[in-house]
């Protein structure tokens, strides 16, 4: 684990004591993790947004879906018996 010094401004920090955020965690660090977890997922989500985006305008990348979609075609409505 490393220990880092985080300096917040006062007006956050009387959010979370207002809000009573702080109560649901054991420490300042334990909150300080979670959020940056929480940031983490969602730059990664954002990531794969701007990917499909990009993927999107591709033509090749579409042209080999739509190629892989007909490969599957029956596949995908085969009943399960």
């Amino acid at each position: 684990m490393v220990r880092k010094t985080v300096t917040i401004h006062d007006e956050v920090l009387e959010i979370l004591e207002e809000e009573h955020i702080l109560e649901n965690y054991r420490s300042f660090s334990e909150l300080v993790s979670s959020a940056l977890q929480l940031l983490i997922e969602k730059e990664k989500k954002e990531q794969y947004r701007k990917a499909m985006q990009e993927a999107a305008r591709d033509k090749l990348y579409l042209k080999d879906m739509q190629e892989v979609a007909e490969d599957f075609q029956y596949a995908d409505n085969e009943l399960i018996k």
